[in-house]
Parts: C-alpha cells; structure tokens; sequence
C-alpha cells in the first residue's frame, strides 16, 4: 500500500496540478515508476495465494467477495462523486456514472481499474483452478506462457475486428496481470514458501539471510525496469498472414520473492510499533485505496494541494497516508456491518 502510494504521489508528475512541483523527482521518476508498481502483481499474487486456502471455491463464494468489494467501492464513489459535483460542479450522465459504477470509465475513482479485472477473474477463477494441481512445472507453464499467450492471440484477433476499448483493456489485465494471481495459487498448492523458508533456514545464518533479504528486496522492483518481461514469437498467424512477438510478464517472479523478503525481514525484526502501523494500513488498504483518488481525479485541482501541503515528499506520502487511513476506517465502521447483513441475507451458506 505504501509502494502504490508513492507510486501514484511522485511518480507521475504529469499528474501534478499546478504549483506542484519537485524536480529532483521529476528527474527520478521514469526510473522508479515500474519499480513501485510491483504493489500490482503483489495484490494479485496475494489473492491467488490466499484463494487457495478458502475451501469454497463455488460461484456463490466468488459473487460474495465481488459484492463485498463493490459495497466498498460504491460508497467511496458516492462520496467522491458528490464532492466532485459540489466543488467542481461536474455532470455525470447515468450512462456514465453506470459505467463507473463497475469500473469501466473511471473520471472519478481513477485508480480502480483494478476492480474490474477483480471481478473478472473472481469469475474465471472457479473454472481456472480445476486445471491446476497437474504438477508444478505443468501448472506454472499454463499460468505463465500458455494463458497468456492464449489471450494475447484472442486480443489481437479480436483488436483485428474492430473490438472496442473496454474489452482490450480487460484483455491485456489478463494477458500481463493475470498470471501472477496464478502463481500466488501455485505457491499455496505446492507449500513453495515452506520449502524456500527450509532451504534458507539450512544455508544462512540469521545475520547473513537479514543482508540478504535487504539485498534481493531492494533489487527485486528494479528487475520490474531493467527486464519487465520477455519476448515469445508465437510464429505466423494464417488468418492475418503476419508474424507476432507477444510479451509476456515477469511480475510472477518478482512479486513472490519480494514478498518472501518482506515477510522475513518482518520476522527478523521486531519492531512492534511498526508492525502494528503495517496492520492497520492492511487492514484498511482496500478502502485508502479507493480515497487516495480523490486527490488526482476530476477535482483535483481542489482536494491535490491537499495532499502536498507539507511540502516535503516524506512528509506528504505520511500526511497521504494518514489521511486515507482516518477515512478509510471511518468508513469501515459502517461498511463492515452492511456487508455482514448482505453476506447473512444472500450468501449465509458460504
């Protein structure tokens, strides 16, 4: 949470309305930007992994975490959308606002495109996992080259056809995201971090696997710049007579390995302050997500000076953060008690 924060805050200067302005970032920012979007294919690993041990894997448990997250991400809409109609006196169409509602245009909640791919692959996920749990190799060559190659083939084709933005869009989430969320199941399937965590504890001292983990988490998000993804030709297509060179993602291996460096280093070091502000951030993040758009969507020219008020940019990602957080469980509060009668009501079997 705290990467995308930065991610979003200084890596974007375009984004800046005017008066803000920090060159020496502005400078930095092409190299740290694909660096700091690890926190993408972490979320997506992470809900891959923690699938994996929820032992409903039916439709109906997948329609009530779909609607969990759009009661959370209606209520900040709402919100938002009402300041943005106050402030900046902006008109929303209900075919518009329809469309925002399930993330397809986003004038408002600007960073939730990943809603829709959540709901997506929330879908495709009951169907996806039945062709795991072949083998590790076979499972890891369907969800990192044959899926998204497979999509890749559909998105071209379909791009061919005249096929309208939406649906390439949701096409390449899966093509480049996709997989990740893949692993993070393969990972939970096969116990992979229990057996990392062996060889580890068999092969370094404490001091010398703490280096090394600093090392490698340090190093792991500048892979994301220096080799993102690699090259496959998949040959000539005969429909369209020409050749293709897909790219496919290597955030499957980054994501996990830099959260295996991360949870190491949070059990070497016990800093009890500090995991306890980990906690909450986590336990908020989806929420201060959705906030945090307040300060770079169509009103931001009103609520983004905000946000940069301290100035310094350590100050501002912690003045960010805090801000988000107060709001974020305000609104939990409420929200938490909504979605328990709505999971009573609809989905008291699950």
């Amino acid at each position: 949470m705290i990467m995308m924060f930065a991610h979003h805050f200084f890596t974007f200067p375009t984004w800046w309305t005017d008066g803000i302005n920090y060159p020496f970032i502005r400078n930095l920012a092409p190299y740290f930007c694909d660096p700091l979007k690890l926190c993408v294919p972490v979320f997506c690993f992470l809900t891959g992994y923690f699938y994996f041990y929820n032992k409903d894997k039916s439709y109906l448990y997948s329609a009530r975490k779909i609607t969990d997250i759009l009661i959370d991400y209606w209520c900040v809409l709402l919100l938002l959308a009402v300041l943005s109609a106050i402030t900046i006196h902006y008109v929303y169409t209900p075919v518009g606002f329809l469309k925002e509602m399930f993330a397809l245009e986003r004038p408002t909640m600007v960073f939730c495109w990943y809603v829709c791919f959540y709901y997506t692959f929330m879908l495709l996920l009951p169907l996806l996992t039945k062709l795991l749990s072949k083998g590790v190799h076979r499972d890891l060559f369907f969800s990192t080259i044959l899926f998204p190659t497979f999509i890749w083939i559909i998105r071209y084709i379909i791009i061919k056809h005249g096929a309208g933005k939406t649906i390439v869009n949701i096409l390449w989430y899966f093509a480049w995201w996709f997989p990740a969320v893949l692993v993070g199941y393969i990972f939970a399937n096969y116990n992979i971090f229990d057996r990392m965590e062996y060889n580890s504890k068999n092969t370094c001292s404490k001091k010398k696997a703490v280096f090394l983990w600093v090392i490698v988490g340090l190093c792991v998000p500048m892979g994301r710049y220096f080799l993102p993804s690699f090259s496959l030709n998949i040959g000539s297509l005969p429909i369209f007579h020409e050749s293709m060179i897909i790219k496919l993602s290597l955030d499957f291996v980054y994501a996990p390995v830099f959260i295996y460096c991360l949870v190491n280093l949070c059990r070497a070091i016990k800093w009890v302050h500090m995991q306890f502000i980990l906690k909450e951030v986590g336990k908020n993040s989806l929420m201060m997500w959705f906030v945090s758009c307040i300060f770079f969507n169509n009103s931001k020219k009103v609520f983004q000076p905000i946000l940069y008020c301290p100035h310094n940019p350590v100050l501002v990602l912690i003045w960010g953060l805090c801000v988000c957080y107060i709001i974020s469980a305000l609104l939990n509060f409420g929200l938490h008690t909504i979605k328990k009668q709505k999971n009573k009501i609809l989905f008291h079997k699950v």
